[in-house]
């Protein structure tokens, strides 16, 4: 068993899970582990194939598999507590995810020319985009700082100017921004390392997760991550279409399991005091209380 090999970097965070406990279920691989359904199950039928893993017990429409021995073990499957296991794994995951994503840089080259706005709303409208990392046309149309026609000759001066630059596309819109490389940097910097930013990429390297996996994560920052904050950005998130509910059956009775169904990219989306949501990869206000979130998962 110790020879084996996994093939690659999700096979291998398969193993670990699996190895790390007296017994497993498929569904517990399903919400600890990265892979997706076809490799999952592929991978584990290939290990029971090789021997190394094992039917330990079915019990009703529960089939509990193990990676020791079964004569190693004895008594009941599903009275095998594994949830200090389960904890830890998930704080463990998190923090080495985190660690590895933290500081990506965003790298989009661009080069500033002299410019000044000549007008009030030149003013205005420059301060709106220099405060965006990227945004789109009809997002800055939509702030009705101008007329329609003074914001598009406005975009073209920058354009001329070599101030506005592309800054990719998304959903058949292309993206601009006005900052520098530098500026990008920074700012992605900042916002991920705000209280909203790092329970963001925890929710971004987890992917499905609870309050208390969260809480574990920032064990020890209690005073800047309490569970009454995690819980009501969570909320919100889940309002705006981020964050899915996977609980099934008698939900009262567990704890909540959110699953990130929205994951638009490494800045935090906002939730501001209105309460509404903003996401600066996109642009543009994705959420307001009391509307539904058309692109929620079902």
């Amino acid at each position: 068993m110790t020879g084996h090999t996994p093939s690659g970097p999700q096979e291998e965070e398969i193993w670990r899970f699996i190895s790390s406990r007296q017994v497993f279920t498929h569904g517990e691989v399903d919400a600890f582990c990265s892979a997706g359904e076809w490799k999952r199950t592929n991978y584990l039928r290939n290990l029971g194939r090789l021997g190394l893993v094992t039917l330990y017990q079915r019990k009703r429409n529960i089939r509990y598999y193990t990676t020791q021995d079964p004569a190693n073990l004895s008594g009941d499957a599903s009275q095998i507590d594994s949830s200090a296991q389960n904890a830890q794994w998930r704080a463990d995951t998190l923090q080495s995810k985190i660690s590895a994503g933290q500081d990506m840089p965003l790298d989009i080259p661009l080069s500033v020319q002299p410019w000044a706005p000549e007008t009030p709303e030149d003013k205005k409208l420059w301060d709106f985009v220099r405060a965006q990392i990227r945004f789109t046309r009809d997002y800055v149309l939509a702030q009705k700082m101008a007329p329609d026609n003074k914001v598009t000759l406005f975009l073209r001066s920058l354009e001329s100017a070599g101030l506005l630059r592309s800054a990719g596309y998304e959903g058949g819109k292309p993206y601009f921004t006005t900052l520098t490389s530098v500026e990008i940097m920074n700012r992605a910097k900042d916002k991920r390392l705000t209280k909203e930013g790092r329970i963001w990429t925890a929710m971004r390297a987890a992917s499905k997760f609870t309050i208390e996996d969260l809480l574990m994560t920032f064990a020890g920052l209690e005073g800047e991550f309490s569970e009454k904050s995690i819980r009501s950005y969570c909320v919100t998130l889940q309002k705006a279409g981020y964050l899915k509910d996977t609980r099934r059956g008698r939900v009262k009775a567990q704890s909540v399991r959110y699953h990130l169904v929205r994951d638009t990219g490494p800045l935090p989306p906002t939730v501001k005091r209105v309460p509404v949501v903003t996401d600066p990869n996109e642009g543009r206000v994705v959420y307001v209380q009391g509307e539904e979130a058309t692109w929620a998962t079902s």
